[in-house]
């Protein structure tokens, strides 16, 4: 136990070092008041974050779970140290307009785990998410991360043409959460995709052994916490958002 946590921090010191870092909270928006926010955000986004030297936010739609049609906005940042840079006029432009129009529910931050990530040659710049949240034990991070790295090499023997982001939190969680997030056009481009799911599972156990797949989803499964697995959809609204990097 003691080894896989000092990994585990090492690991997270040494990637930190050269990875994004991502602060994320949930914004809750009264359904009368959906239409006034949207156009504030677009607003503050034009003004202030759509330049190269200017901080950089998305925000995104969300579609499913219990928090659907609010929304979640994220800061995303190549160091930690940004985050010491404050915005002022941002800011204030922010609290004026779009301040009275949404509760803002807590604070995350997340690293981005290029190591994990999925990148296609060609990467498509798609707004619609599938979102798995994993609360993975501390005893199941081997395993956890054993099926993670052999889906990455999956899609890579297969060029599978969609991005799948891997995120670490940080801070502001309780457990290892990780969030693996699909990049799809739509929803009928998600749909498509679970089509090569059989193409998938023959190539799993062709190159680590017969049976192979099956093992490692179960040991995938038994690494995780009590409803330690939430899927959630989102959209990104880019006119909410900087621009693409």
């Amino acid at each position: 136990m003691k080894q896989i946590i000092f990994t585990l921090i090492t690991t997270l010191c040494l990637t930190t070092a050269q990875s994004q870092v991502i602060q994320q909270r949930r914004l809750d928006v009264e359904p009368s008041d959906v239409a006034k926010f949207e156009a504030a955000v677009a607003k503050k986004n034009q003004l202030y974050n759509s330049q190269d030297d200017q901080p950089r936010w998305v925000t995104f739609q969300i579609l499913t779970g219990p928090n659907a049609y609010n929304y979640v906005r994220m800061q995303i940042a190549e160091s930690l140290a940004e985050f010491d840079e404050v915005d002022q006029e941002g800011n204030d432009f922010w609290q004026k307009t779009v301040g009275p129009l949404h509760t803002s529910v807590g604070n995350r931050i997340w690293w981005a785990n290029a190591e994990m990530t999925y990148n296609p040659e060609v990467q498509n710049k798609f707004n619609h998410r599938r979102i798995i949240y994993y609360n993975v034990k501390d005893e199941g991070l081997d395993d956890f991360w054993r099926y993670r790295e052999r889906a990455k090499k999956i899609w890579t023997e297969m060029g599978m043409e969609n991005r799948v982001g891997v995120m670490n939190c940080m801070s502001g969680c309780d457990g290892n959460w990780v969030q693996v997030r699909f990049h799809h056009k739509d929803f009928t481009n998600e749909a498509q995709s679970w089509e090569r799911l059989p193409d998938f599972a023959k190539k799993y156990n062709e190159i680590f052994g017969e049976g192979s797949l099956t093992e490692d989803q179960d040991r995938l499964r038994a690494s995780l916490m009590p409803d330690g697995r939430r899927v959630r959809h989102h959209k990104r609204l880019p006119e909410l958002s900087s621009a693409w990097r």
